[in-house]
């Protein structure tokens, strides 16, 4: 299958052979997302309007400090500090009573858009939307190379998300032959590292028990617990 634009970031993913394929890409994502926003487009006036609404989670407000622009993500907070007070009731709108005994403003209790504010984030969404495209587009270059599907296959596995994501986007955009196909070798990596991992927490587990003093860990089993927690919950932790 010759190569398209939207082949190529999925193919060098694919080619790196270390982790989640689909959890790098993601990584790269919210990179990309994140130096897209704290450049030019921070003052285009539609993306300051998103912004403004979904703010940014704990993890990306912390990597935006991290990038030194403190200008860019101040304009940011400004116009974004704005919208979030929106949501805050004046004194004024409060039913009489002590604070204490408030049960809700006049209207609607705010805790609903306040909850959703706390926990929006524009980055999240903005790779969120791209990560659909990419898993979409696997399951396509999938069905239409060969080498590629002896690509997955040689992958050291799929997070547990990732092989949730494509097993969903298969069943859709498959025939039930070829989704059968698709979901064995997808299934296969997952058992295949389940056992895995297994073997290597419990080997470090028993490197604990006294019997086993002194006695030298395999470098898997070293990495046994970081591993684990990749496959379970991703490679990029975003909490």
């Amino acid at each position: 299958m010759a190569e398209q634009l939207y082949t190529i970031p999925i193919n060098e993913a694919f080619d790196e052979k270390e982790g989640c394929p689909l959890c790098r890409l993601r990584q790269k994502l919210e990179d990309q997302s994140l130096k897209y926003i704290m450049g030019a487009a921070m003052m285009e006036p539609d993306i300051r309007i998103i912004t403004n609404q979904l703010g940014f989670c704990r993890t990306h407000f912390h990597k935006m400090l991290g990038m030194g622009n403190r200008l860019s993500l101040a304009l940011m907070l400004e116009s974004h500090l704005d919208s979030v007070a929106a949501l805050v009731p004046e004194e004024s709108n409060q039913k009489p009573g002590r604070l204490g005994k408030l049960k809700k403003y006049d209207g609607d209790s705010p805790a609903p858009q306040l909850m959703a504010q706390a926990e929006s984030c524009y980055v999240c969404r903005r790779a969120a939307e791209f990560e659909k495209k990419y898993v979409s587009n696997v399951i396509y270059i999938w069905k239409k190379d060969a080498a590629f599907q002896e690509k997955l296959r040689a992958q050291p596995y799929f997070c547990l998300e990732h092989t949730a994501a494509l097993l969903e986007q298969g069943q859709k955009d498959l025939s039930e032959a070829a989704y059968l196909a698709f979901s064995k070798d997808v299934l296969a990596l997952a058992r295949k590292q389940l056992k895995e991992l297994r073997a290597h927490v419990t080997e470090f587990c028993r490197s604990f028990d006294h019997e086993n003093a002194g006695k030298p860990l395999s470098q898997e089993a070293k990495q046994a617990v970081e591993d684990t927690v990749a496959f379970l919950s991703g490679d990029f932790q975003r909490n």
